[in-house]
């Protein structure tokens, strides 16, 4: 759910509505509706809905004074703050690119001295095509195994990364959320009313986020009100990334997170195999070979230089 399709709720004609719009953003800390909510509450006719804008807007003026930024929170809960940090920058990239090509290149050799080699002894042997076929297989599994992004993701110095990833964005679902609303509403343990508001956070399904502001606003339970305002926060964050991902802005955040931190990277789409360009006989391309050879010990150390000065920049 994007900003200004919440926001535009404040235009609803039916105040129940509106209220609940107002409550969102206040369970929020939506700091970047504070001028739309101010330009509202002169507007206002309802005067239940114009208490709430009133709350809402104190809420949110003390959460932006306090530094606090939706965007910034969601990067962090989602580990993508994490993966800038550890991404290579532009510089590190053009180097990790050509040694790849290398690795590319050498085993494009070695494949084709193997499967020459294999075809002559099938054809000394007898065994004709039976054996080439095996061939086949055999090296389009070591070449499964060899291609970037087999197996456990590797740094630069090609030891496994761990936790340097951030968590795939989710689409949001449309699955039913009545039962656990009511459990929300009416449950009758603290512990049964807080369960239901995580649970509504894990189903992913926006239209929840009213109930939980109601819950965070009205329940009568501390416990609960921390639990509502959490996990809707979590749920509105699931949202915003995941149409971040797909209108390319999370890119774009990305990039402008690692400047801010002296680091230059490019986030590009790749082209997907079958949209490979082809020959005029249909086959694909060969990727070209690396215009020189490339010595993979100094790129990995001209790498691991530039994290350092990075990191001494930080400090």
């Amino acid at each position: 759910m994007r900003l200004e399709a919440l926001l535009s709720g404040l235009e609803n004609p039916q105040p129940t509505v509106r209220l609940d719009v107002v409550r969102v953003l206040g369970m929020l800390d939506e700091t970047r509706s504070l001028d739309t909510l101010r330009a509202r509450y002169q507007n206002e006719p309802d005067p239940v809905v114009r208490n709430a804008i009133s709350w809402a807007g104190k809420r949110l003026f003390q959460a932006q004074q306090a530094g606090y930024s939706t965007i910034d929170e969601l990067c962090r809960h989602f580990g993508i703050d994490r993966e800038v940090e550890n991404m290579p920058d532009a510089a590190e990239q053009e180097l990790m690119q050509k040694m790849q090509n290398s690795l590319d290149r050498d085993l494009r050799d070695m494949q084709g001295r193997a499967g020459r080699r294999r075809v002559g002894m099938a054809i000394a042997a007898g065994l004709g095509g039976s054996l080439v076929g095996g061939t086949t297989v055999g090296m389009s599994a070591m070449a499964g195994a060899l291609m970037p992004g087999a197996g456990t993701a590797s740094g630069p110095d090609g030891r496994p990364q761990i936790g340097t990833n951030r968590t795939p964005a989710t689409a949001p679902t449309n699955v039913d959320i009545d039962v656990w609303v009511r459990r929300l509403r009416e449950g009758a343990s603290p512990d049964m009313r807080e369960q239901a508001a995580i649970q509504l956070a894990e189903l992913n399904n926006p239209k929840a986020l009213p109930h939980l502001a109601a819950a965070f606003v009205g329940d009568t339970s501390p416990k609960v009100r921390q639990a509502a305002q959490r996990f809707g926060k979590i749920l509105y964050w699931s949202t915003v990334y995941w149409e971040m991902e797909q209108d390319g802005s999370m890119a774009e955040e990305m990039e402008r997170r690692a400047a801010a931190i002296g680091k230059e990277i490019k986030l590009t789409k790749s082209t997907p195999p079958s949209e490979s360009p082809t020959a005029p006989d249909g086959d694909q391309k060969a990727a070209p070979p690396p215009s020189q050879d490339v010595d993979v010990s100094d790129i990995l150390r001209k790498a691991k230089r530039g994290r350092a000065r990075r990191k001494s920049k930080r400090r």
